[in-house]
């Protein structure tokens, strides 16, 4: 358990410092509530991004603080996985890829569903990985699924509820 809780609080430690160099969460009301609703709710993906920004941070990435300071979302320069922004709680890796409003909604549902985010969408993987659902209603002529790496890049990905409700709000997913 006590390592439990050093481990915890260095990670904590850790966001914290990113946060407040960068200004992550502006003065105010606003600002505020966003403090408290991922040092709370949203507690499992602030640190699942602390770890994620360590990552990002050891492998040479940048945290970008005018980003990260209109965004309310630290933001790394480069994506870490090729081709791809990638956003772990309010951690977004990958900030000129022309993908923001979409990478905001990852937060926004971080946020919103907090210790049942990522859960649910590892659970959405699986099934949507399983029971191809999203079969049903995918447009095979804009997206053929011709063999493994499309079926998840052009099928599973795309589908899953998260990266749905992310696309009708920027975007298209990758064909």
């Amino acid at each position: 358990m006590v390592v439990v809780l050093v481990i915890g609080g260095l990670l904590g430690a850790f966001h914290g410092v990113w946060a407040w160099r960068t200004r992550l969460y502006p003065r105010g009301r606003r600002g505020w509530v966003l403090g408290v609703v991922d040092a709370t709710w949203s507690l499992p993906n602030t640190v699942a991004g602390a770890v994620f920004l360590a990552y990002a941070l050891a492998r040479g990435n940048r945290v970008d603080p005018a980003f990260s300071r209109h965004r309310g979302t630290l933001g790394l320069r480069d994506g870490v996985i090729k081709g791809f922004a990638t956003t772990i709680g309010p951690v977004q890796a990958g900030i000129a890829m022309g993908v923001d409003d979409h990478e905001a909604v990852h937060v926004f549902q971080a946020r919103l569903f907090g210790p049942l985010y990522l859960p649910l969408v590892a659970a959405n993987w699986v099934v949507a990985t399983v029971l191809p659902y999203w079969l049903l209603y995918h447009d095979r002529a804009a997206a053929p699924i011709d063999g493994v790496p499309a079926y998840f890049r052009r099928g599973v990905y795309p589908h899953c509820w998260h990266e749905e409700w992310a696309y009708r709000r920027q975007g298209a997913p990758p064909s």
